[in-house]
């Protein structure tokens, strides 16, 4: 009996470790996009690469620049003087 345990437990293990080589093998091809896929996987989506400034500079000419006497709310785009 201990003989059909332990040969079913050695080829479990063996199928479970093939298993896992083919994923471990799919998984490198589709990352290095190899292999295309049609849906999106998010384990394998990257975070942007975008530089956060916190420094805004107005585009505009101030000497251009429109500025209404009448408002009684300040100009965002007026810079102290």
């Amino acid at each position: 009996m201990t003989s059909k345990k332990g040969s079913v437990h050695i080829s479990a293990f063996l199928v479970l470790l093939i298993i896992g080589f083919w994923v471990g093998v799919f998984y490198f091809l589709i990352s290095k996009n190899i292999i295309k896929v049609p849906f999106k996987l998010p384990f394998l989506q990257k975070e942007p690469q975008v530089e956060l400034k916190t420094e805004y500079k107005n585009p505009f000419d101030k000497k251009t620049q429109f500025v209404n006497p009448f408002d009684q709310t300040k100009n965002p785009f007026a810079t102290a003087k």
